[in-house]
């Protein structure tokens, strides 16, 4: 718990609050990234703000079956801190939903104009997902040597330079802590070496890449890049010590608005042979690393930083 922010507690408060006044029969409502529900069934007393980026609260709102109404708009200003394209909807739009008993919803939201509001029945595909606070890692015993493990990642192209960065995984998304980036040991201006990061982490750490820098040699020119809407983040939980760990292969292609991000996985040999002959106190140990995939709560914008899939259109 020592790693949340007062923003996380709080929406760990409202969501606690809200299934405690669940009945078992109520459907769930959830939202996704800087949604604003302004009123349900004409009472502006169950307003609920999701916010978006690292102050994202997911929402778990009680509905008894039935029809609601929901009326939605979405508010993208200030609370992340940094200029963006589109700010606040014109005009609210009004969804309805036939809630029925024991069912989870999601509220989506598209921002291209005229925006959209919708409510898609996750019922499957979120079956496997929670939203309990997860507990913390156990940390390995012995000395800080001992619990060191070597996290190798190649991209391409080789200038791109991407960053890990911990947390945990919450339902769908996944929740990054503000501190404590594992180091990366073969950075340079122009990238890296061959495109092979080398990363030093420890044991019981949580790991993905949701950032990182495209660079040029010159640091007025570097330009960063962050994943976004439905890109599909490689989360690596609770990694063990003493290990050398390939994450695979990361691709970042230009495409208008930002970049286009996919994996591959077919290379470990290639890998394997990279480090043996270039990193000789890793020789003979790299071996692969399972993970589960989640999203950030960060809007795409299309405006030069975006790391989406190729299906997103500008």
């Amino acid at each position: 718990m020592k790693h949340l922010s007062w923003l996380a507690l709080f929406a760990l408060a409202l969501v606690a609050i809200s299934q405690a006044n669940a009945d078992p029969s109520d459907a769930i409502l959830r939202c996704d990234p800087a949604t604003e529900i302004r009123k349900i069934d004409g009472d502006s007393r169950r307003a609920y703000s999701a916010s978006f980026g690292q102050s994202f609260r997911e929402c778990a709102i009680s509905l008894s079956p039935g029809s609601h109404k929901i009326e939605v708009c979405y508010d993208t200003e200030g609370s992340a801190g940094y200029l963006y394209a589109y700010t606040i909807c014109k005009p609210n739009r009004e969804v309805t939903i036939e809630a029925q008993p024991g069912r989870t919803y999601r509220l989506k939201l598209d921002f291209h104009s005229p925006w959209k509001a919708w409510v898609e029945d996750v019922t499957e595909s979120e079956a496997d997902l929670s939203y309990d606070e997860p507990p913390e890692n156990t940390k390995p015993t012995g000395s800080k040597k001992d619990s060191e493990t070597f996290l190798i990642l190649r991209t391409t192209p080789e200038h791109a330079m991407l960053a890990l960065q911990k947390g945990v995984i919450r339902g769908k998304w996944f929740d990054p802590f503000m501190t404590g980036l594992p180091k990366l040991l073969n950075f340079s201006r122009k990238g890296v070496p061959d495109g092979y990061h080398v990363f030093r982490a420890y044991g019981g750490d949580t790991l993905a890449f949701v950032a990182g820098q495209m660079m040029t040699g010159k640091i007025l020119e570097i330009k960063q890049v962050t994943s976004c809407g439905d890109f599909p983040v490689r989360v690596y939980e609770n990694i063990p010590p003493g290990k050398v760990l390939y994450l695979g292969h990361y691709s970042i292609q230009d495409a208008p608005g930002g970049y286009v991000g996919s994996y591959r996985d077919d290379d470990l040999a290639e890998a394997r042979a990279y480090i043996d002959a270039h990193r000789p106190e890793l020789a003979g140990r790299l071996e692969a690393v399972p993970f589960h995939t989640a999203q950030t709560a960060n809007l795409c914008r299309f405006s030069g930083s975006d790391l989406r899939t190729a299906g997103q259109a500008p």
